[in-house]
């Protein structure tokens, strides 16, 4: 082998490494979306258009609320999948619209600690619990 063939193949292997390097940078730039950002992405698409709509007012008024519905949403068991249901979400393999809205003011309500509470009022009386209505019904 003569000296040109060998630079010439010295020369081949570098280019081949820097195409390699080059690929390998732009991959890890490209692919790598933040958590929160892969959440909302998913949250968009099993939701309803309407409980969509509400959960974004939400995370207007109170964005603790918020973080801990999508908590509630993604428990930390399904965390490490998330790349595996975002490529779902693009070969078109999850359901749209899968979550209510009611189901989300139910997930609302658990977390601000609210009960459900079933009120009765009569005409001329004030507001009573069941509860209280049954006790008074007795006596």
């Amino acid at each position: 082998m003569s000296d040109d063939e060998l630079h010439r193949i010295r020369m081949q292997k570098m280019q081949e490494m820097l195409n390699k390097k080059k690929l390998a940078e732009q991959r890890s730039q490209r692919t790598e979306m933040p958590i929160d950002k892969k959440m909302d992405q998913i949250i968009t698409v099993l939701l309803a258009p309407n409980a969509n709509h509400y959960l974004s007012a939400i995370k207007e008024r109170n964005y603790d609320l918020y973080i801990k519905i999508r908590q509630k949403i993604f428990p930390p068991k399904i965390m490490p999948e998330l790349d595996l249901l975002i490529q779902y979400l693009r070969q078109g393999m999850i359901r749209r619209g899968v979550i209510s809205l009611i189901e989300i003011q139910q997930i609302e309500r658990q977390i601000l600690g609210i009960g459900s509470t079933i009120t009765i009022k009569k005409q001329g009386q004030d507001a009573k619990s069941l509860s209280n209505f049954l006790k008074d019904e007795d006596d």
